[in-house]
């Protein structure tokens, strides 16, 4: 038997193997910079910068049937508050409420901010 066809056959899987090995090590590090990229970029926040001092005003609301303090909350609240509960809690305090019970034809005064007109 011929010598050549026998290391030629011995050869075929290796070099199999070590393209698959490449592959994989490829497709490693290609999914490694994804990840990195990932990180960097979907981590990012954007805000927008406002233009002039914004001034805090109050404004009177007449409570409708159905109103509560979240619903009328929820329609006055702006960007300076981090979060609904501190709003309502700051409505509470102005209105001298003790409680989040609210009564239809009453007014409740509502603070807000707003850009300043100087």
């Amino acid at each position: 038997m011929n010598n050549s066809y026998l290391n030629n056959l011995d050869y075929e899987p290796r070099r199999k193997m070590a393209d698959r090995r490449k592959s994989r090590w490829l497709a490693i590090v290609i999914l490694f910079i994804l990840m990195i990229f990932t990180i960097l970029f979907a981590t990012k926040k954007v805000t927008a910068k406002r233009e002039g001092n914004r001034v805090k005003h109050v404004a009177s609301v007449e409570i409708q049937k159905g109103d509560t303090l979240w619903t009328i909350a929820s329609k006055h609240m702006s960007d300076e508050y981090k979060d609904l509960n501190e709003y309502i809690a700051e409505i509470m305090t102005t209105n001298g409420l003790s409680s989040d019970k609210i009564q239809a034809g009453n007014y409740i005064i509502v603070p807000y901010y707003a850009d300043s007109s100087y």
